[in-house]
């Protein structure tokens, strides 16, 4: 049992009264308390929305410093960019200002060529300077662009305080050069007599009308049987006319005599011999101009051959040579420089064309040098010395502006210009050489050569003859289309055979033709791929058949000091041997006569090898033709120019001097900040 400690009385007893005011006590001072309580609660709550009223302004206030800085910053960088802005167009500005100006000194005779750079002032003022920076850049990654190039203009704003504050903007204009070409279409703004070719030199744009120019020599021109050429020819001196065969004067005055009645034919009415028409294969189908006048014998052989002379005062002079503007060259004057191929002393079994870096193909040897079997060239072959013609399958063609796939690298590409296919200081082709020269020939000494044999390849004797229609591809090459049907799986592709596509030549050549060497053969298209230019969209007369092994065809003009073509030794023969030849000729006519039937020509009847019956296998398989070994043709005039560059901005001078600079045209334009 807990004890219960000893309390006072009134502690265990209290008086009634006294107990009530005890509990009235407590009840006040818990009403105290209580109040105490809610006023610390008060307190503290009011201290809590002091706070939250704190952080909410300071909230807002925290706010309203970011809003201002932000605004300030939008506004600085609004200013900047605004700034900026105006920096960049006025870098622009002066950008476009001075492509104009570029673009304008493109087209005036103060451009100075791709190396012309230049600055100019645009604008200036407190805050800094706006200039332009002009410069010209080529492409020339292909043949097709190296008319191309490329036009800079760099505009720039530079800080007046800050020189590495600055601001720039380039363009770049891609320019193509469109040269004025004699013939074209003149439209208005345009004159026919603005021409941006480059003049020739010296007397080069009149003997180049010749098909054959002998600017001296007492014996300017040799030829002999099988020789022919298609054009007039200009002469300084005589010319020496089948002297190598050992025949009497009687029979040889009989030969040139039935060759100028047999082959020149006269308008109705006419017996001018300015309009007669000389066919193939007289010797000389044109005129013949010399500077001295012929002897007594030259003039009696022109009359025989009834060819139409004249003598002229103009003393005509090839041009000095000048081989180091081929070695290194310019296609247009202001353009990049370009080099050309260097060459060994020989050429075999090699095709050489133009590239990006050598767009004019030439090909240069410092000294002589010698070309051999199967070697074909586009472009410009230059010798300083002498160029020795030996082998098979050998053909050279001027650059004719068509690229790899046949098609025009330029506009008219018919009508630009070229440079010769071959200059040289003497030429040569030995008898066997086959040989073929599309394009001017400059010879400043002495041509030799030629006369080779009538020989064919040792193939099947076929023969096919019919119309055809051609078109030049990838040079050197045509597309030879039959008329009618053949068949061609007879005929191979490696030049064993050739095809005779005629044409009519200009002024007195009448008709006449050229061999092309046949190397490819569709059979089911019946067309033939052939070596050689030639264009003739309507149909033609055409002979197929086994090609000469020993030929020398050139297809231009040709200008040298001096000619002398070898004789064909076929036609070498005693003066006894030409005097049967005679008289069984006669005594043949004779018969003929007596029954009633037409003579014969002298020079036919010896081409029928019945007429040579127990002579050798030669003039048992060919007689004594004048089919050509040698042939020159001049049948088309081409702006040939005698060495590089091709072009020079027009002068107009006073006189117009809005024609004068290069004409530009514009294929691209970029801008970039």
């Amino acid at each position: 049992m807990k004890l219960i400690p000893h309390l006072p009385y009134h502690f265990l007893h209290p008086v009634r009264g006294t107990m009530h005011t005890h509990h009235k006590a407590a009840h006040l001072r818990s009403l105290k308390a209580d109040d105490k309580s809610r006023s610390l609660l008060w307190r503290n709550l009011r201290t809590s929305r002091a706070g939250i009223s704190m952080i909410l302004v300071m909230f807002a206030l925290s706010m309203s410093l970011v809003l201002t800085y932000s605004f300030i910053q939008t506004q600085s960088v609004l200013t900047q960019v605004t700034e900026n802005g105006s920096r960049r167009d006025l870098a622009m500005n002066a950008a476009r200002a001075g492509m104009t100006d570029a673009l304008n000194r493109l087209n005036s005779l103060e451009w100075t060529g791709v190396n012309d750079q230049y600055q100019r002032e645009f604008f200036s003022d407190s805050d800094g300077d706006s200039t332009y920076a002009i410069s010209f850049e080529t492409t020339g990654d292909s043949i097709g662009s190296v008319l191309e190039l490329n036009a800079h203009s760099l505009g720039a704003w530079t800080s007046a305080t800050n020189s590495n504050m600055r601001s720039e903007y380039l363009i770049t204009a891609k320019m193509r050069l469109v040269p004025r070409l004699t013939g074209r279409s003149i439209l208005p703004g345009d004159s026919a007599a603005a021409t941006d070719q480059v003049t020739n030199s010296g007397d080069f744009d009149q003997f180049r009308q010749y098909a054959l120019f002998a600017e001296t020599g007492s014996s300017s021109l040799i030829l002999d049987p099988c020789d022919r050429i298609d054009g007039n020819i200009w002469l300084y001196d005589n010319l020496v006319l089948y002297e190598d065969p050992a025949w009497s004067s009687s029979v040889r005055d009989e030969f040139l005599e039935d060759l100028g009645k047999r082959f020149v034919t006269f308008p109705a009415g006419s017996t001018s011999l300015s309009e007669a028409t000389i066919s193939y294969p007289h010797p000389i189908a044109g005129s013949v101009t010399y500077y001295d006048y012929p002897s007594s014998s030259s003039r009696r052989d022109l009359a025989d051959l009834k060819l139409n002379w004249s003598t002229t005062s103009n003393r005509l002079r090839i041009p000095s040579s000048n081989y180091s503007a081929f070695s290194s060259y310019r296609l247009y004057e202001g353009g990049p420089v370009y080099q050309a191929v260097s060459l060994n002393s020989s050429l075999y079994n090699v095709t050489l064309k133009p590239s990006p870096g050598n767009p004019l193909g030439i090909f240069y040897r410092s000294g002589s040098l010698n070309v051999y079997d199967n070697v074909v060239l586009q472009g410009t072959l230059v010798a300083t010395s002498k160029i020795t013609f030996h082998g098979k399958g050998i053909h050279l063609t001027s650059f004719n502006w068509k690229g790899s796939d046949g098609g025009s690298l330029v506009l008219n590409a018919e009508r630009w210009p070229r440079l010769p296919t071959v200059v040289a200081d003497d030429i040569e082709f030995v008898r066997e050489t086959q040989t073929t020269l599309e394009g001017a020939v400059v010879c400043h000494g002495d041509v030799n050569g030629a006369g080779g044999s009538v020989d064919y390849a040792n193939v099947s004797n076929i023969q096919y003859s019919g119309t055809a229609t051609a078109v030049s591809i990838e040079q050197p090459f045509s597309t030879v289309t039959l008329q009618e049907y053949k068949l061609l799986d007879l005929i191979s592709s490696n030049g064993k055979y050739a095809i005779w596509l005629e044409t009519t030549g200009t002024g007195q050549t009448g008709t006449t033709g050229s061999w092309y060497p046949i190397t490819g053969v569709d059979s089911a298209h019946q067309q033939l791929t052939v070596r050689g230019e030639i264009d003739h969209p309507s149909p033609t007369g055409y002979l197929i058949k086994r090609h000469k092994q020993e030929l020398t065809q050139i297809r231009g003009p040709i200008c040298a000091e001096t000619y002398n073509f070898n004789r064909l030794d076929e036609w070498v023969l005693s003066s006894s041997y030409w005097n049967d030849r005679k008289h069984k000729w006669d005594y043949e006519n004779d018969v003929r006569r007596y029954f009633g039937y037409s003579e014969i020509p002298f020079s036919e009847w010896l081409e029928n090898p019945y007429n040579f019956t127990g002579w050798s296998s030669y003039y048992q398989s060919y007689g004594l033709s004048l089919e050509p070994t040698l042939h020159i043709q001049h049948l088309k005039d081409q702006a040939y120019r005698w060495e590089p560059p091709l072009f020079q901005p027009f002068d107009g001078g006073e006189t117009t001097p809005e024609l004068s600079g290069y004409r530009w045209s514009l294929i691209d334009w970029k801008e970039t900040q």
